[in-house]
């Protein structure tokens, strides 16, 4: 598992190394409007998703803090999850050598609240990464989380990494159903294991999803 995971993974597992004071740029120009894809929601109100930057600190941290127990427990191996604000601060500010972090904003008007976000970390072979995702409760079944994993795929796959992994505990069996629609296998674990992997083979030119 790559120490540089979005989110911490579930404390049977290895815990991130989120350091205090990371400072990267943010996305070029160029990079941004290349990932930057705007829809409609059914009820009208207008999405965005886009990479992340610095200036996301706070809708993050309001995201993060209004998702529910259950969200909470399937993403992180616990409902009680809380991060540090030094975390947020590097979750806004990724390295883009080693990391890429998208998210996505719900907005009336000149009101933007962020309703997922999702990152994939680069594994030390160059060849591998490792993708987290978390969608709030109320936005679950609605495209939003399908959106964020082909601009995942597609990102990785134009970086020219090989495969994208993830873990998801055992009991999220809708999460495991999802990917398994998006082409990612899902590996046998030991038995008792509350974890299983899924992987997913990237094309090489990732222009869609395959």
């Amino acid at each position: 598992m790559s120490s540089r995971m979005p989110y911490k993974p579930f404390p049977a597992l290895k815990l991130p190394l989120l350091v205090e004071g990371v400072r990267s740029l943010p996305p070029t120009s160029h990079e941004a409007e290349r990932w930057h894809v705007e829809w409609r929601a059914p009820d009208g109100s207008r999405l965005v998703l886009r990479p992340v930057c610095p200036a996301d600190v706070g809708k993050s941290r309001a995201f993060l803090r209004d998702l529910s127990f259950g969200a909470r427990y399937f993403r992180f191996g616990r409902g009680d999850f809380q991060f540090a604000e030094s975390e947020l601060r590097a979750l806004c500010c990724p390295d883009p050598k080693e990391c890429a972090d998208f998210i996505v904003l719900a907005c009336t008007g000149a009101d933007e609240t962020e309703i997922a976000a999702a990152r994939y970390c680069i594994e030390p072979d160059g060849r591998q990464c490792e993708f987290a995702i978390v969608v709030a409760d109320a936005w679950q079944r609605s495209g939003v989380g399908r959106k964020l994993m082909d601009v995942l795929i597609r990102s990785a796959g134009n970086r020219g990494l090989r495969t994208m992994n993830g873990q998801v505990l055992a009991s999220n069996t809708r999460m495991l159903a999802f990917v398994e629609r998006l082409g990612f296998e899902i590996e046998a674990c030991p038995s008792g294991s509350p974890v299983r992997t899924v992987r997913r083979a990237l094309a090489a030119d990732a222009s869609k999803m395959g």
